[in-house]
C-alpha cells in the first residue's frame, strides 16, 4: 500500500462545486487532522496565484499552492520554483493564435498581474487581477501562460495543433473553464507536483491526487494514488486509478479523503 504523505487537488470540477464552494469548515478540519497523521495538502490548479490565495483565505492551513498548471509553486507565501514564457515566444504565438484559431479571447498571467484587450469574454471569476492594456505585445512582465478561449467547443483539435506547432517549445491543455492553457515545454501539474515532493523529501508514489480534467492528465497518471472524479471527462476517468464514487457537486473530495484516512 501507497505511504501517503501529500494530496493534491484541482479546484473547478473536483474541490469546488458548480458554485465554486466548497465546505470551509470540513476542509479545515481535514487540514489539522491530516497534519496530525503528517499529511500535507496541496491545491493543484491552472488558477494564478493571486486567485487561489483570495478563494482559499479562510483556509490557511493549506500547505501549498501549484499555481498556473505548474509553473509556479508557494509554500506558505515562499516561492520554491518558478517556470515563464520566453517573451519572444509570448510575441510569436499571439501572432499565430490571433490569425490561426478562431478566438473568443486571448489573456497573459504574468507575475504581476494578468493581462488583455479587453474585458470581453474574460473569465472575470478566475482572473480577479486583470489589467486591460492596448496591446498584449507591449506587455512589460514575466508570463507564466497564456489563455485563450475559442468561438467553438472543439478545445481538443486546437491544443492538437498548437502542440504540434510548438510541441518542444510549449504545452497546452484544455483547462477547467472550457478555454486552453498554454505553458512553456516541460510544464505540467504532474512535473509540479514532482518539484514540490522533492523538496518535502517525498516521491510522487507518496502522492494522492484528484482531478477532472485534461490539464489534471499527467498528475493522475503519475501519483502513487489517483482519483477522478465522476464527473470527470472520459479521458480522465480512463486513466486514474479510481473514482470517487461522489461529483464535485456532492463533496466527492473530501468524501474520499475522510473515507481513506479515517478522519
Amino acid at each position: 500500500m501507497n505511504d501517503i504523505k501529500l494530496i493534491a487537488t484541482d479546484i473547478d470540477g473536483t474541490l469546488f462545486d458548480t458554485e465554486h464552494n466548497y465546505d470551509v469548515k470540513r476542509l479545515n478540519n481535514y487540514l489539522n487532522l491530516l497534519h496530525q497523521k503528517n499529511i500535507k495538502f496541496a491545491i493543484a490548479s491552472g488558477n494564478n496565484y493571486d486567485h487561489l490565495e483570495r478563494i482559499f483565505r479562510d483556509s490557511p492551513n493549506i500547505d501549498a499552492f501549484i499555481a498556473e498548471n505548474g509553473s509556479q509553486i508557494i509554500s506558505h507565501e515562499e516561492t520554491l520554483y518558478e517556470k515563464l514564457v520566453p517573451i519572444e515566444l509570448v510575441h510569436d504565438m499571439i501572432a499565430t493564435l490571433t490569425t490561426e484559431l478562431d478566438l473568443k479571447a486571448i489573456s497573459l498571467s504574468g507575475k504581476k498581474a494578468s493581462y488583455s484587450e479587453s474585458k470581453k469574454n474574460q473569465p472575470l471569476y478566475h482572473i480577479n487581477n486583470l489589467e486591460v492594456v492596448d496591446d498584449l505585445t507591449k506587455v512589460d512582465d514575466e508570463i507564466f501562460k497564456l489563455n485563450i478561449q475559442l468561438q467553438h467547443d472543439d478545445l481538443d483539435s486546437a491544443v492538437q495543433l498548437l502542440n504540434k506547432k510548438y510541441g518542444n517549445k510549449i504545452y497546452a491543455a484544455v483547462s477547467g473553464f472550457g478555454s486552453i492553457d498554454i505553458m512553456s515545454n516541460n510544464v505540467n501539474k504532474s512535473l509540479g507536483l514532482q518539484h514540490l515532493s522533492e523538496g518535502l523529501n517525498l516521491s510522487l508514489e507518496n502522492v494522492m491526487s484528484f482531478g477532472d480534467n485534461t490539464n489534471d492528465l499527467e498528475m493522475l497518471e503519475e501519483s502513487g494514488i489517483s482519483y477522478a472524479m465522476k464527473n470527470a471527462k472520459p479521458s480522465i476517468l480512463k486513466v486514474a486509478d479510481h473514482i470517487t464514487k461522489d461529483d464535485n457537486d456532492n463533496d466527492g473530495v473530501l468524501n474520499t479523503i475522510g473515507e481513506f484516512f479515517k478522519l
